[in-house]
């Protein structure tokens, strides 16, 4: 049961956010101040740090010598609740206006496995646990996919 409320919540969440990334255009998507914005219907594991559910935004803060760079990620208030290294870094895959985080559920947990930012063409991906033997035998849950979307950066 709680399963099925999950989904309806996600599915909810993912028709609302998608009319809001139609509303982007993917080139004012690719400015360096653009800031990305994303809502978690349930609580997430992010690289060791837990995000309660709640409407999130973060940028990609460069660093010298890596061409990924760390995502600061901020709650609603403008508070730092995290910053996110990539464990894989890929491109490819083609540009596109749809940005995504896939978040998968290990041991009763939420755990963000991808960030796929479509406009940069890149994908970020995370650790997250080995799936448990009980995990294995029931055919794990799918992975759940959060939309993410692009606003300017105000300062």
């Amino acid at each position: 049961m709680k399963g099925a409320i999950c989904a309806i919540r996600v599915a909810g969440l993912v028709l609302g956010v998608m009319a809001v990334l139609g509303l982007n255009h993917p080139a004012q998507a690719q400015q360096e101040d653009m800031r990305y914005n994303f809502a978690l219907p349930f609580a997430v594991q992010w690289q060791g740090s837990t995000l309660p559910a709640g409407e999130y935004h973060f940028s990609v803060q460069a660093v010298p010598a890596s061409t990924s760079g760390i995502l600061i990620i901020r709650d609603a208030k403008g508070h730092t609740k995290t910053a996110a290294s990539p464990v894989v870094m890929r491109t490819g895959g083609g540009f596109s206006a749809e940005s995504t985080l896939t978040i998968v559920s290990r041991e009763g947990k939420m755990y963000v496995q991808s960030l796929r930012l479509g406009p940069n063409g890149t994908t970020r991906e995370y650790e997250v646990p080995n799936l448990n033997k009980a995990e294995q035998r029931e055919l794990a849950e799918p992975p759940k996919v959060v939309p993410v979307h692009s606003a300017a950066n105000r300062g």
